[in-house]
Formats: structure tokens, C-alpha cells, sequence
């Protein structure tokens, strides 16, 4: 009797381990799937743990550096002395202003001077070697195997003008 009593509180405590860490296992899951579409773990009690972020944040774009407003200077200018260089920084802010506005109107000024180049149109002769390329490639997508061998071959013997023949025939007879 005291045989089968133990084997019974055997499994009873087998079945008990199983089902919990079952439990755990599903509910590790269910977090880390949770976790990974953005929706917030369950809370328990207690403090909840920290957050390890394993996607990457945008780095931070770089400010351009600012260069003295001072012309013909090429130094850097600092915010301890008034965002000019440290050469400049007992020259009179009134100077310093005009200095800015100038440089700001001279860009404009320029780009309206020389306007935009225009892209070259392509000659005639070039135009008409890409239509008839664009034929060649679009009637060999609709051959398959031994017909597009043969149009290749021809391609390379006849030319292509030949070849776009010859597939146009080839995908007619098929159809």
C-alpha cells in the first residue's frame, strides 16, 4: 500500500512541476513576442525592471560648423565670443550684422544669375538604339528556352532589328 501511495505522490508532484513550468514558458513568450510588436509587458508588483532597447535610434544630425561672419575669415566661430572667431571678437556687432546680411544676399544673388543646365537631349540615333533595345528585351521576356537561344544568336549574327523579327514571329506561331 505505502508503495502505491508514493508513486501517486510522485506523479501528483511530477504533473505539478510540469504544468508550471509550462506556465513559465508561455508566459516568456508571450512577453518576448509582446515585446518585440511594441506592446507594454504586464506589470507586477514591485519596480519593473529596466528597458534594454536593442533597436538602434537615429543618430543626431550634425550642426554645419559655423565660420566667422568677418569676410576673407575662414575661422570658426565660437559662442564665447559672440559666434565670431577669436581674432574678431573685439569688432563692433553693428559691423558684424551688416557682415551676416551681406553674406545671406549673396548666395541668393547668385543662384538667380546662372540658371539651371538643362539635360542634353539625346540625338536621334541614340534615341532610336534604345527603343529598339527596349523592343529586344521586352519580346525575349515572352520567349522561354530554345526560342530565345535562337533570337540571342540572332542578336549577335544579324543584329538586333533581326531579332526583334524573328521573336515577334516566334511568339505569333505560339499563339
Amino acid at each position: 500500500m505505502s508503495e502505491l501511495n508514493i508513486t501517486a505522490i510522485v506523479e501528483t508532484f511530477a504533473n505539478q512541476i510540469t504544468a508550471a513550468v509550462e506556465a513559465s514558458v508561455a508566459g516568456r513568450l508571450q512577453a518576448a513576442i509582446a515585446g518585440a510588436f511594441g506592446a507594454p509587458a504586464k506589470r507586477g508588483p514591485g519596480r519593473p525592471p529596466k528597458q534594454v532597447t536593442t533597436v538602434a535610434s537615429a543618430p543626431e544630425k550634425k550642426r554645419p560648423k559655423q565660420l566667422c561672419p568677418v569676410p576673407g575669415c575662414k575661422n570658426l566661430a565660437a559662442p564665447v565670443f559672440g559666434m565670431v572667431c577669436k581674432d574678431h571678437k573685439n569688432v563692433a556687432k553693428s559691423k558684424i550684422k551688416k557682415y551676416r546680411q551681406e553674406r545671406k544676399a549673396a548666395p541668393s544673388s547668385a543662384a538667380k544669375a546662372s540658371p539651371a543646365k538643362k539635360a542634353k537631349k539625346a540625338t536621334p540615333k541614340a534615341a532610336r538604339a534604345r527603343k529598339l533595345q527596349g523592343q529586344y528585351m521586352g519580346a525575349l521576356k515572352s520567349l522561354t528556352g530554345a526560342d530565345r537561344e535562337k533570337v540571342k544568336q540572332t542578336a549577335k549574327d544579324k543584329g538586333v532589328a533581326e531579332a526583334v523579327k524573328l521573336a515577334l514571329s516566334l511568339k505569333k506561331s505560339k499563339a
